[in-house]
């Protein structure tokens, strides 16, 4: 029984060790899955090591068989210098044929968007506000939530 919690304790610290991620932050929307238009959500990290680089990428979990193809989302991002960088994008969804581009599992559907790759940040605290300006409601539904990842590239 020794044997088998050391091996097991052993894995865990090497996976933890493997891993790259340097944030991960999700938040959700509650059971109404409504994203509303004025509700902006604030991700904040710090960088300690500038020598790598980085990606950024944005999670939007949806609800299967989204009903719209794309939604535009916009991402300001505040550097610790206080520069801030605006982006706008057409988040798609769907494909040409209509094939969902999540990785669905039931009826909840993750997609993963590469705000920036192999990217070089400076030390100190970022700032990342999403928002999205969708038209038709006063908000954007069947949402579950959202979130950003940092990953260091090894």
């Amino acid at each position: 029984m020794k044997t088998k919690t050391l091996l097991l304790l052993s894995f865990l610290t090497i996976f933890i060790s493997c891993s790259n991620h340097q944030y991960s932050e999700f938040t959700t929307f509650g059971e109404e899955n409504h994203w509303q238009k004025t509700d902006v959500k604030t991700f904040t990290f710090d960088i300690t090591d500038d020598s790598q680089l980085y990606n950024l990428s944005f999670k939007f979990s949806h609800v299967y068989d989204y009903q719209f193809a794309s939604v535009p989302i916009q991402f300001e991002i505040e550097s610790p210098d206080g520069k801030t960088e605006k982006l706008a994008v057409d988040l798609a969804i769907k494909d040409s044929t209509g094939k969902q581009l999540a990785d669905c599992s039931g009826d909840v559907c993750d997609l993963t968007y590469k705000i920036k790759e192999n990217t070089k940040l400076h030390k100190g605290k970022y700032t990342i506000k999403v928002s999205h300006n969708f038209q038709g409601f006063p908000y954007l539904p069947n949402v579950i939530g959202i979130g950003i990842n940092v990953d260091s590239v090894k």
